[in-house]
């Protein structure tokens, strides 16, 4: 079986993520979004990560853990595995 690098595919956009002291490959993306409530538009910025997902189950990167993004912190809203399982992305809330 072709053994791949994931690595790779994220070190030209890596932001630096860390958690208990550990590092890890994170690009983050800060999608923006408008949503209409009530007939009243608002604006919110969701912050999340692309990881390698053996990574982030070996770095216990879940629900509710706290981690750092960039020197900035945020804690896990969720982990959803993407296309074949590889990457994740992980939505944040800034904390």
């Amino acid at each position: 079986m072709f053994e791949e690098d994931l690595s790779a595919f994220l070190a030209d956009f890596d932001v630096g993520g860390e958690v208990d002291g550990q590092s890890f490959l994170a690009v983050r993306d800060m999608p923006e979004e408008i949503r209409g409530m009530a007939g009243i538009n608002s604006q919110s910025t969701y912050y999340e990560i692309l990881i390698i997902t053996a990574e982030a189950e070996r770095l216990g990167i879940a629900n509710g853990k706290l981690i750092s993004v960039g020197g900035v912190s945020y804690r896990v809203r969720d982990r959803l595995m993407i296309d074949d399982g590889a990457f994740s992305l992980a939505s944040l809330t800034k904390v």
